[in-house]
């Protein structure tokens, strides 16, 4: 049994080091005398120190070992001990942040396939330890690797990133470095990019269109720099994929545990024919942030190739049955309702003509989403899958899954439907997220027949 890498007690106790600021607000924000401001802080220092002593006691308790699998014994009080075989991890993910490659140490999270919200084991270990516990058998004979081009990840970057959170995050950091540097520094940054951006809009617009770009531009930066270096390999029944500039991840995920295959692409990755390919494997994409990404962003050629590459045996069929031509409109109405709804605020004029303007144009993205997701919309059940193509949100998505993995395939008819003939069918499968897959307006009959289809092909696979 060996002892976890110190950094454990770094990250074990990184909640309670901001206690040790106590002492410092007492002195900006406490109006009382010097005496009771250092006892109060001595007070606080102590407790800190406390709450951190735990900690290393904590580390010096923890116990691992990698003979046939993994256990991890830890606690103080109350003894815990973890095992987990080799057989029953269904994917390993190792990290390396900066800090990690000062240290010389590693975090480990290893997962199995049950139905919990956080890794089962995670372990800090040193680096000349980690390949006792990564998925790495013998090196195969022939190892396939599919590696990501830079410009597609940046389109897939910048198509991703959200822009609020510039409200939350660099706009309240930019104004706090300003004050702390005793300049006006977010004035500066305003004006340049309305110098950049202005278009006659009026000052408080100005302002929003300011931070939100200031937010778009953190997140691109942050969702590149976490993709950037993208490879994913094949060796034998195990998929590796890593990613990271600054943070390095390292993801082993058990071939035969790969539930969906999601292919999906936004209206601007449509516009460079680009699609981005992220999978549901059971045991993995528990940890806040985990995007199970296989092929970040490429075009249908070299997405053929990948998938080819990376999963040559996961099952995909064509997705025959489209919905009927007259139920264009159930797929147009809400964005033309939202682009109609723009009137309202023109009419009064003044400030409310860019509000109506903003309305616009977003009904226009989310009605060009629509009209291409009633194009490519199909449901189709064939070689040991099921196909499900439709729009969501403001993105296209085509789900691949296996027969055995859909639990439930309800077809639904509101008085409308029953009318025109069609229905709406919804794939309900079993993940670590459970997600829906609806199609609408399908033909009824034609549907009905594929999910008997369905039944039949998922009888003697179940048994």
């Amino acid at each position: 049994m060996f002892r976890p890498h110190p950094l454990y007690c770094f990250y074990d106790s990184k909640k309670w080091i901001l206690l040790f600021l106590l002492p410092v607000l007492r002195v900006i924000f406490s109006p009382r005398d010097v005496v009771s401001i250092l006892l109060a802080s001595l007070r606080d220092v102590a407790f800190a120190a406390l709450l951190i002593g735990y900690s290393v006691a904590k580390w010096k308790r923890a116990r691992y070992s990698l003979h046939r699998g993994l256990t991890l014994r830890q606690g103080l009080v109350y003894r815990r001990t973890l095992r987990i075989s080799a057989d029953d991890a269904a994917s390993v993910e190792m990290e390396r942040t900066p800090l990690m490659w000062l240290a010389g140490g590693r975090r480990i999270r290893v997962n199995t396939a049950g139905l919990r919200r956080r890794a089962d084991a995670t372990l800090y270990l040193p680096a000349s330890a980690t390949r006792g516990v990564l998925m790495e058998g013998a090196a195969p004979k022939r190892c396939r690797r599919y590696a990501a081009r830079a410009f597609p990840v940046a389109v897939m970057s910048a198509s991703s990133s959200n822009a609020a959170l510039g409200l939350l995050t660099l706009a309240p950091a930019v104004r706090q470095a300003g004050q702390i540097l005793g300049r006006e520094m977010t004035g500066e940054v305003y004006n340049l990019m309305d110098r950049l951006l202005s278009a006659g809009l009026p000052p408080l617009f100005n302002t929003v269109t300011n931070i939100l770009v200031l937010g778009w531009a953190y997140a691109f930066i942050h969702t590149f720099t976490r993709t950037a270096g993208f490879y994913a390999r094949r060796d034998g029944e195990q998929l590796h994929v890593t990613s990271g500039l600054l943070t390095r991840r390292d993801v082993y995920i058990d071939c035969s545990r790969v539930t969906a295959l999601e292919v999906r692409q936004t209206l601007f990755m449509r516009l460079f024919g680009l699609h981005t390919v992220t999978i549901t494997a059971a045991g993995y994409g528990r940890e806040k942030g985990a995007r199970p990404l296989i092929i970040p962003a490429a075009r249908p050629k070299e997405l053929c190739a990948a998938l080819d590459t990376l999963l040559p045996e996961y099952p995909i069929c064509a997705g025959s049955l489209r919905p009927v031509k007259r139920a264009l409109w159930r797929y147009v109405w809400p964005p033309l309702l939202l682009a109609a709804g723009s009137v309202v605020p023109l009419t009064f004029g003044g400030v409310w003509g860019t509000l109506a303007a903003v309305l616009f144009l977003g009904g226009a993205w989310w009605l060009s989403i629509r009209l291409a997701g009633y194009f490519r919309a199909g449901f189709g059940v064939g070689r040991g899958a099921v196909t499900m193509r439709y729009p969501r949100g403001l993105a296209l998505y085509e789900i691949h899954v296996p027969c055995e993995v859909a639990d439930c395939l309800m077809i639904t008819r509101d008085p409308w439907e029953q009318r025109n003939g069609t229905c709406t069918v919804e794939l309900r499968c079993f993940g670590e997220k459970r997600r829906r897959h609806r199609v609408r307006a399908l033909p009824y009959e034609p549907a009905v027949m594929l999910a008997q289809r369905l039944m039949e092909m998922d009888a003697p696979l179940r048994k």
